[in-house]
């Protein structure tokens, strides 16, 4: 009787790889650079201290127009605008990442909200993102 294969927990193949030559190189007397920092993470995308958003006005209707404005972006990037995560538009950054006076609209699925409630309404460029707080109002 075969035995089931065991999966292999640990650090991926790549990883292991790039140590080993390092550790190789080190032990010989090259002079590497030390390898570079890579931050990863698989939650949601927390806002980047160097992007920000605005709106116009910061409260409003269902279905009402809103307009956004903002910089810290990717040159020449798409930012994808979304309202409490739901899609509502895009735009492409300018040379140096900044955007004004986009139009978007809040979401009519959003007509059935009590006044008063705080959604979200969010910026991403790739891995930038950036947010800025919005009122229902009737």
């Amino acid at each position: 009787m075969r035995r089931p294969r065991r999966r292999r927990s640990g650090p991926p193949v790549l990883v292991s790889l790039v140590l080993l030559v390092v550790a190789g190189c080190a032990a010989q007397g090259s002079a590497l650079p030390p390898p570079p920092v890579v931050a990863v993470s698989n939650s949601t995308a927390a806002p980047s201290p160097a992007a920000q958003l605005a709106a116009l006005p910061v409260a409003g209707p269902a279905g009402g127009e809103v307009r956004l404005g903002g910089d810290g972006f990717p040159a020449h990037g798409r930012v994808v605008f979304t309202f409490h995560g739901q899609p509502v538009g895009d735009v492409t950054a300018d040379a140096v990442g900044r955007f004004a006076g986009v139009p978007v609209r809040v979401p009519e699925s959003f007509r059935d909200s009590a006044p008063g409630t705080q959604f979200t309404i969010g910026a991403t460029s790739g891995p930038v993102y950036a947010e800025t707080p919005f009122v229902l109002t009737r």
